[in-house]
């Protein structure tokens, strides 16, 4: 180990080497704190030993300019003294002395004191060296939830559907780097757009693998295992799934997990786009807002529990039907939005997004998304939502 010794005394100073040499360690002096400051800017020394009075620059100063000084690993200092009132004590302690040893020194007593200065120099390089391994380990992490996260945002709508008289938006905000939420707009055939926005219960890696999950499973992909489409028994092509079966079969698939207690809530809907006719469940989720042409909005209520709340029943969800009206909007949306909080801990609540989407009803559709995102902003006075906001929204043209 490098030891520095700041000594004005030219007998203590050669016994205090000669004895440090002689215990081997590697000795560099110095006659005053003004030349051992200029030392150890050049070099590293983990352990510094200095006399309190000296020309040019005194102890307390050296060991105020070592503390300040911008260098990785623990310098532990030692302070000579003839001093030992406790005011003198305090003062030396302030300017970052770990121990003092008092004039004339006994040589086995320095001994006792190096030794306790080795073991925390020792634990202090042992310690930063766990936490510069634990920093590459957090920044592997970091980067595979980056890369897991782009995966789930690709699995997001790319391109909106083109529908005659029929607008589609989305907007999808996660407060954290993986989210629950999770949504999609499809063509299902010709004439049928699919709609659906989930949210698995919990946040992190756990929600994110259930959501992304679910997103595969939730995809018109013939020749799969799907659950939106299956293969006419009596023709060619493909026949859509009903939504109350699609429900159905999801809450057989996936029971409440009793020892992570995870679960979803989700609205999935089929949207004719020449009747202009919705069919839709709701297993748990918020109501969907409906902005009706007379200037009115309803929440479209559907009593139902969570998809695997009560598997032992063989038909837990029945569809409802909704016929849209040239002007008419309707928007899902995910809880992370109604129960984001304010400063006093007051929810943002369904009837206050009902006035803002009615309020900017005139607002084009992706637009309209924004200003909820941003009333949110102002309510939660920028500390953000607690959950993933997600918002999906058609109009009738």
């Amino acid at each position: 180990m490098k030891i520095l010794i700041a000594e004005d005394e030219r007998v203590s100073r050669r016994l205090l080497e000669s004895r440090l040499k002689k215990w081997g360690y590697e000795v560099t002096t110095a006659e005053d704190g003004a030349e051992a400051w200029e030392y150890f800017q050049q070099e590293h020394y983990p352990m510094v030993i200095s006399d309190w009075m000296m020309p040019k620059m005194d102890g307390l100063e050296l060991l105020r300019r070592i503390r300040a000084y911008d260098r990785p690993g623990y310098v532990y200092m030692i302070l000579l003294t003839a001093r030992s009132e406790k005011e003198d004590i305090l003062a030396g302690m302030e300017s970052g002395a770990d121990d003092f040893i008092t004039k004339p020194f006994d040589k086995d007593e320095l001994m006792a004191r190096l030794k306790v200065g080795i073991r925390i120099t020792d634990l202090e390089r042992d310690l930063a060296e766990r936490n510069r391994e634990l920093e590459k380990v957090n920044e592997r992490m970091r980067r595979d939830l980056e890369a897991a996260a782009r995966i789930q945002q690709s699995l997001l709508p790319t391109q909106l559907p083109e529908a005659e008289g029929v607008a589609f938006a989305w907007k999808y905000d996660p407060c954290d780097e993986l989210a629950g939420d999770t949504l999609n707009i499809f063509n299902l055939d010709e004439k049928h757009i699919g709609l659906y926005l989930l949210d698995v219960s919990g946040h992190g890696v756990p929600a994110a693998l259930l959501s992304v999950n679910l997103s595969r499973i939730l995809t018109p992909n013939p020749g799969q295992s799907d659950l939106l489409k299956r293969p006419c028994p009596d023709q060619p092509g493909y026949c859509l799934v009903p939504p109350e079966e699609v429900a159905n079969q999801l809450n057989q698939r996936f029971p409440l997990d009793s020892n992570t207690e995870q679960y979803f809530t989700i609205q999935y809907a089929q949207l004719d786009i020449e009747q202009k006719l919705l069919t839709y469940i709701s297993a748990g989720h918020p109501p969907m807002i409906h902005l009706k042409a007379d200037g009115s909005a309803e929440s479209l209520q559907v009593r139902s529990l969570p998809i695997g709340f009560l598997v032992d029943v063989d038909k837990v969800y029945d569809e409802e039907e909704l016929s849209l009206q040239p002007g008419e909007r309707l928007y899902f949306y995910s809880d992370g939005i109604i129960e984001a909080a304010d400063p006093q801990n007051e929810q943002f609540g369904v009837e206050r997004l009902k006035e803002c989407l009615n309020q900017a009803r005139t607002l084009p559709l992706a637009e309209s998304l924004e200003e909820v995102c941003h009333k949110l902003e102002i309510w939660t006075a920028g500390r953000g939502c607690n959950d993933d906001v997600s918002l999906l929204a058609l109009e009738i043209q």
